[in-house]
């Protein structure tokens, strides 16, 4: 038993469980983010008549690196201790929930698979840059 009276299984599925939490919170900050970008992006692009144009996939791309990035920074200077891991971690779950893209967006598997890449990338630039804010 510890000194508060749980054994230690029960403090470390406590101690997961407050772990978990701020994941998820950065996880859908990132999501939001994107989100509200490619919406913005698509209402423009829909408006002027454009969408499914080539300027559109590059706009709806720019918006995602930008935003995404723009949220990697802010889960970095959120982040617990262990700031790297918890933004791979993160960046998990972003994937794993762009994962609704294939089912509500028609994107391809094989092209949702690959995103690892690019979340790779902006987690990488975004953490990188939150330490300009938070060290």
């Amino acid at each position: 038993m510890s000194h508060n009276g749980m054994s230690g299984s029960e403090e470390d599925g406590a101690g997961a469980a407050l772990r978990i939490l701020p994941i998820l919170r950065d996880v859908l900050i990132i999501f939001g983010l994107t989100f509200l970008s490619g919406f913005v992006v698509g209402f423009l692009f829909a408006f002027r008549g454009a969408s499914g144009t080539p300027a559109y996939a590059v706009a709806l791309g720019l918006s995602n690196l930008v935003f995404g990035t723009v949220g990697f920074v802010i889960s970095g200077c959120l982040a617990p201790p262990g700031r790297w891991r918890h933004l791979l971690l993160v960046a998990v779950g972003v994937w794993l929930l762009s994962l609704a893209n294939v089912a509500f967006m028609g994107v391809p598997f094989l092209q949702w698979a690959f995103l690892v890449i690019p979340i790779a990338i902006i987690m990488g630039v975004g953490g990188g840059l939150s330490y300009l804010f938070r060290r």
